[in-house]
């Protein structure tokens, strides 16, 4: 769970361990929101896709990502946002909790380019914590 950040005012996100070297983590994430906008678009169903890394060797990480956000309005209308993320995540390594603060401006750039400051704070659960990257360049060319 999410508050503010990508999502809008808070979201519900399902976040996936994509792939782990060394000390940094990639993760893919996407979620879903409900917000008002306004009188012209009624209510906004808000999609947050987002790839993000994790840096750090323990239970201390630095987060960096980028991700789009997809709205789509009760009256027919839709948004694109950019979604640049950097943060702080504590995950304890003998526990499933995770908490994150994050920074996440939202940039809209299809009619004109605008930027609002954003902000989140998150509070999650780990199911599953193992993946390991696999590159076999032999099968990459053949």
């Amino acid at each position: 769970m999410e508050i503010a950040g990508s999502g809008g005012m808070g979201s519900i996100n399902y976040e996936k361990l994509l792939c782990k070297r060394n000390n940094i983590e990639y993760t893919g994430r996407l979620g879903f929101s409900i917000a008002p906008i306004d009188k012209n678009n009624g209510i906004g169903l808000v999609f947050p896709f987002m790839l993000n890394s994790l840096i750090g060797k323990h239970s201390h990480k630095l987060e960096l990502g980028i991700g789009q956000g997809l709205t789509v309005t009760t009256k027919g209308s839709f948004f694109l946002l950019t979604i640049p993320t950097i943060g702080y995540r504590y995950q304890n390594e003998t526990k499933n909790m995770f908490y994150r603060v994050t920074y996440t401006p939202l940039i809209s750039y299809l009619f004109d380019f605008q930027m609002q400051q954003w902000a989140g704070i998150s509070i999650g659960y780990t199911l599953n914590n193992k993946a390991k990257c696999r590159i076999n360049l032999l099968s990459a060319f053949s």
